[in-house]
């Protein structure tokens, strides 16, 4: 019984703990500074450690989009810019590959969105500045969404904000 037991715990730790990242194996293991070209057109030049996207890098997107910054074992980790194909650009901090830590989100006519990101949303106290600096509203903000200035009711204002994912 203990062995079936044994058995069904390893399947299913190796199935849970199975990754998308890639194996390094033998001479395709790529350790360093390389530029990779991916199948759909995707683009990456940075560092890797055992065949994972580790260290510095710039990736660029087919679509147009571009992230340069930070990487640890294959996720966008610690400060980065992202720049959209529109114009639009998110400056600030990342963690396990998204948006979290304090960010500026920069829309391509110049109005500035400043505050704090959880799981790619802006969360809490927040503010927009048009590009001349002048604050155009302030208040608490929930999952990308205005609340107002105090957090007593749920809005149906949102702000569009692209999500890189």
């Amino acid at each position: 019984m203990r062995s079936k037991n044994f058995i069904f715990l390893f399947l299913y730790l190796f199935c849970f703990c199975k990754s998308n990242q890639k194996i390094c194996e033998g001479e395709n293991c790529r350790t360093g500074k390389f530029q990779v070209t991916y199948e759909n057109g995707d683009r990456f030049d940075g560092e890797f450690l055992e065949d994972v996207k580790h260290g510095s890098g710039i990736y660029h997107y087919s679509n147009g989009d571009i992230f340069e910054g930070e990487y640890q074992f294959g996720f966008k980790e610690g400060s980065g810019i992202y720049r959209y194909g529109n114009g639009d650009r998110f400056i600030g901090s990342y963690s396990k590959g998204k948006r979290n830590g304090s960010g500026k989100y920069i829309f391509a006519d110049g109005l500035v969105l400043e505050g704090n990101w959880e799981n790619n949303q802006l969360q809490g106290q927040a503010k927009i500045v048009n590009a001349k600096g002048s604050l155009v509203l302030e208040g608490i903000w929930n999952n990308s969404r205005w609340m107002g200035i105090t957090p007593t009711s749920p809005s149906t204002n949102g702000v569009e904000i692209s999500n890189p994912e």
